[in-house]
């Protein structure tokens, strides 16, 4: 219905301007009116065109006073145009973290799936244990019973007391083995069901929830030194690991500071230990996540060490290429970007620790990028990039360069 009575407003000021513009056409072609010095044929000309412009004007304001919409399409088309644009990015930037999370989400289904085998084949195992020594410590009261008989009559049964009083000790120790069997299963068995729990929640994160680690990811990287004691090794790589977990609940925000948020497996610090002390040179230790870890679970965090060296000392040239410059490089950008890539696979090889996510050893700031690709346009012909290292760099990086760009002789 409005848009009836839109329709019937403009046809009736269209027609109206256009009948009183006519009127006043004739009106000036009988009298034979001027206007600016015009002929009278010439001035009605004007008249009417001036009524068209008049039907046109009124015809868009009318619109723009009653539409918002109009307002928008003539007025507002690259504002909304920009919005969508941007809506488009969040669109794609969500379906991203919608993969990462289903992913994430899969891979905990199969730890869950794998730690409920292992707690079910455990708690079997347990079944069988506690069976046996249900059995053993019958034999081992029986054996007692038939050891207090023998003793009544000593000297009769002198050899059989002796060899039922090697019998039953034996059945103790084997007693004594089977109750820490059973207590070490029990304690396994508990740590598998809080484990099992902790997953569930996980899971039930990953769905509700973002990956705050991902499996590989580093979190801390420290130099320690080869050849000490034990107890001095020991003591530095708990301070390493406490340093990691202050780091972690900084940047998870936690405001108790004395929460263990990495959990390490005995296993791997013993191992890793034994390894410093018996290497004689300093080494790099790097502790990464396990596991893809959200809020809300321990992170579960992996030992690597690796030989500390001077791969690179510095000014040392790292790598260089011949590129086209000036007008024959279509795309500079490309170019150097590319360049930079094999410095990257250059160092890897050479000795250098990357980034186990993204493959990197190093990073060169916008301002020194921009800068190589300038000179690359301002010279005509090839030129030589090379790439030297800002300082002595080992094997732990990251990796600090130079850019050097310079004509080729011709």
């Amino acid at each position: 219905m409005y848009g009836f009575t839109l329709i019937a407003v403009l046809a009736i000021t269209g027609g109206a301007i256009a009948y009183i513009g006519d009127k006043l056409g004739t009106k000036v072609g009988k009298k034979k009116l001027s206007i600016f010095g015009l002929r009278p044929k010439h001035t009605s000309i004007i008249v009417t065109i001036i009524t068209g412009i008049l039907i046109t004007g009124s015809t868009i304001g009318v619109l723009s006073l009653v539409s918002k919409d109009v307002r928008t399409a003539l007025f507002g088309m690259e504002a909304l145009a920009q919005k969508l644009s941007t809506l488009s990015q969040e669109v794609a930037s969500k379906n991203v973290e919608l993969d990462t999370s289903r992913v994430a989400l899969e891979s905990k289904n199969a730890e869950y799936a794998a730690l409920t085998l292992k707690v079910k084949d455990t708690a079997e195992r347990l079944r069988a244990i506690s069976s046996e020594l249900t059995a053993v410590i019958a034999q081992r009261d029986r054996t007692a019973l038939e050891l207090e008989q023998a003793k009544g009559d000593l000297e009769t049964s002198k050899q059989a007391l002796t060899t039922l009083q090697e019998t039953k000790n034996q059945l103790d120790l084997r007693v004594q083995l089977l109750n820490q069997s059973k207590v070490t299963l029990e304690k396994d068995v508990d740590r598998l069901n809080q484990l099992t729990t902790k997953l569930g929640e996980g899971i039930q994160v990953v769905r509700e929830g973002s990956i705050i680690y991902r499996a590989g990811e580093i979190l801390s990287t420290f130099t320690l030194p080869g050849g000490k004691s034990k107890a001095d090794t020991e003591l530095a790589l708990k301070e390493a690991i406490y340093t990691t977990n202050q780091g972690i609940i900084e940047k998870l925000g936690i405001e108790n500071k004395n929460l263990g948020v990495l959990w390490i497996a005995q296993e791997d610090f013993d191992k890793i230990v034994t390894t410093l002390v018996n290497h004689p040179e300093d080494v790099i230790v790097r502790i990464s996540a396990g596991g893809n870890t959200v809020y809300g679970e321990p992170v579960v965090g992996q030992i690597g060490i690796f030989p500390n060296r001077l791969i690179y000392a510095r000014e040392e040239t790292i790598y260089m290429s011949i590129i086209e410059g000036g007008s024959k490089a279509a795309h500079p950008e490309q170019s150097v970007m590319t360049f930079l890539q094999k410095v990257n696979a250059s160092a890897v090889e050479k000795g250098i620790l990357p980034d186990p996510i993204q493959g990197t050893v190093g990073a060169i700031n916008g301002a020194d990028f921009y800068d190589a690709v300038n000179k690359v346009k301002r010279y005509s012909g090839k030129v030589m990039i090379t790439a030297t290292a800002k300082n002595d760099i080992y094997t732990a990086g990251p990796l600090k360069i130079e850019l050097h760009v310079q004509e080729v002789s011709k």
